[in-house]
């Protein structure tokens, strides 16, 4: 893991990343619609589970490959909760202010894959189950 706890991310590497994890994702979902037969017969569990799977993909590959080639966004994460809004569970993140709108901007996309891999987890696992079983 890169420890640049004291300087500035490589925006580079990071928009490397970002667009190496938007291709993957886009491949997963045609890989996926095209395994599942959606092409020929689109039904909606099949394809919602496609989307899964290329969330999963596109913000787990972005959300690790940042995190073990630039760690230096992760301490700018504060803290993770998960707050019930009615019948709503939504997870938030809190993050500190760099004082730089570029960083800042990565933060947001950092916090945001990272919560998408998260939240993406029990949803893929309760589709193949009813993909399955229903």
């Amino acid at each position: 893991m890169a420890d640049n706890s004291d300087s500035k991310p490589n925006f580079r590497r990071l928009r490397i990343i970002q667009i190496a994890s938007l291709m993957v994702g886009a491949g997963v979902l045609i890989l996926s619609l095209w395994l599942m037969g959606q092409f020929r017969k689109p039904e909606v569990a099949p394809i919602v589970m496609a989307f899964a799977f290329a969330s999963i993909s596109f913000s787990g590959l972005f959300y690790f490959g940042a995190l073990l080639l630039e760690g230096s966004l992760q301490k700018y994460i504060l803290s993770d909760d998960t707050v019930i809004k009615g019948d709503n569970v939504e997870m938030v993140t809190r993050t500190a202010e760099s004082g730089d709108a570029e960083i800042d901007k990565w933060i947001g996309t950092y916090a945001f894959t990272r919560n998408l891999f998260g939240m993406s987890l029990v949803p893929i696992l309760i589709l193949i189950a009813l993909y399955f079983f229903a």
